[in-house]
């Protein structure tokens, strides 16, 4: 535990399966922590234990600070192999109180498949160049009855997300002073993105405001979640939670202990493990008892399914099903990955809907009080179709004020 730069460390006296537990009195909220794990076999068996790394907790609800690997030199502090204690400038969890957030009425929408229309935004990217706008390109933004009026004005029915799991910028990004704009390279999957709010220290309740005036409109909210990799990237990238717990347990490896690549982001979470299942329920849950949301679009969705190879029943997908708080959830997959035999399109059990290929390009015209969409939907498509108007990034202000506006490409599925 970390106050100030006072660190305290306390073992875990007690374990349960694969979990170490303990109960530490006092702590209240706002409490910084992370963990350092000691293991035997380094290096075996593909084993990279290091109690010299902190990492976070993979239950972080928030993340206090963000970890820099700008060049060679700062990406060491966090590599596995290093002997240095980085525990001063790596980022840590953070404690948060239970939310007393006043829903209200709050209800989900719960609007019928064959009456959704999907618009597909960013965050930030959606409200930016709105005009006039307070907090533009936050999730207070989303709230603003203009914003919620023109979603209303396109006639769609449900809004999906862009990933809001804080993320990371990847190593390359960062050496040449870039950034990963969409987000597809979560950090904690618990924890709201505080990039994406008028005051970051408030990024949850802005976001349950978001979710709350949405719903009040018969808007349905889903997001776009990652479960296939994390930001550790590949065996070369930073440590930062998952490889120094348990590498062979959270990860992919081949016949050699090297990584499997499915996800092409160098590294494949092993959700066919039971922890891992339930740890990405757990999630799961989190997302819908917290926050009300309507529903998942899960990225490179194959991998949750492989054991190794794609299991249309397999572990993860019958948790689901059975799951009581998350089978009346809209379930969308992204249905492939990179790895052999990873395209698996009308695939997915019940709940999923498949948002792959099969695709038809259209263009929809918004005129002043009527939406006109002409669209095609090819006879080979499988499972449920899905209507996508896909508009990342592209609202402007010329395309508000127009009474005509074109949005392209818009896809139907």
């Amino acid at each position: 535990m970390f106050d100030g730069e006072k660190e305290t460390r306390l073992e875990l006296p007690c374990r349960s399966g694969t979990v170490f537990y303990g109960f530490v009195p006092g702590v209240k909220a706002g409490q910084r922590y992370g963990f350092r794990v000691y293991g035997q076999g380094y290096g075996a068996y593909c084993a990279f234990f290091n109690p010299q790394k902190l990492l976070i907790d993979p239950y972080s609800k928030q993340v206090d600070g963000v970890p820099r690997y700008r060049d060679a030199k700062e990406l060491a502090w966090f590599h596995h192999s290093d002997g240095r204690d980085n525990a001063a400038i790596a980022p840590k969890s953070v404690v948060v109180p239970p939310s007393d957030f006043d829903w209200g009425d709050d209800l989900h929408p719960d609007i019928a498949w064959n009456d959704t229309v999907i618009y597909e935004a960013h965050v930030k990217g959606l409200t930016k160049q709105f005009p006039d706008l307070a907090y533009a390109g936050t999730y207070q933004a989303l709230s603003d009855k203009r914003v919620i009026a023109y979603l209303q004005q396109l006639g769609i029915t449900t809004i999906e997300l862009l990933p809001i799991h804080q993320h990371l910028d990847e190593y390359h990004l960062q050496k040449m002073g870039l950034s990963n704009y969409w987000g597809y390279n979560t950090y904690s999957h618990f924890a709201v993105e505080p990039d994406y709010a008028a005051n970051p220290d408030n990024a949850a309740d802005e976001f349950r405001q978001a979710v709350k005036a949405l719903h009040a409109a018969g808007i349905e909210v889903i997001l776009d979640v990652v479960y296939n990799h994390t930001a550790e990237q590949d065996i070369e990238g930073p440590t930062l939670c998952q490889r120094g717990m348990d590498n062979s347990l959270w990860y992919w490896q081949d016949g050699q202990y090297e990584y499997e690549n499915w996800s092409g982001c160098g590294n494949t979470l092993k959700v066919v493990n039971r922890d891992i299942s339930r740890w990405v329920m757990d999630s799961l849950r989190y997302w819908v008892e917290e926050f009300h949301v309507d529903g998942f679009r899960f990225d490179l969705g194959t991998i949750l399914g492989r054991e190794p190879d794609f299991k249309t029943y397999g572990r993860f997908f019958n948790m689901l099903f059975q799951d009581p708080l998350l089978a009346g959830r809209k379930m969308i997959a992204e249905a492939w990955d990179i790895g052999e035999d990873g395209y698996h399109v009308g695939k997915f059990p019940q709940p999923f809907a498949n948002g792959t290929a099969y695709s038809a390009m259209i263009c929809a015209r918004f005129g002043v009080g009527k939406t006109v969409i002409s669209a095609h939907f090819p006879s080979v498509c499988r499972a449920l179709p899905i209507c996508l108007i896909t508009a990342s990034d592209c609202l402007r202000p010329a395309s508000i004020s127009s009474p005509r506006t074109m949005v392209s490409p818009c896809r139907i599925w």
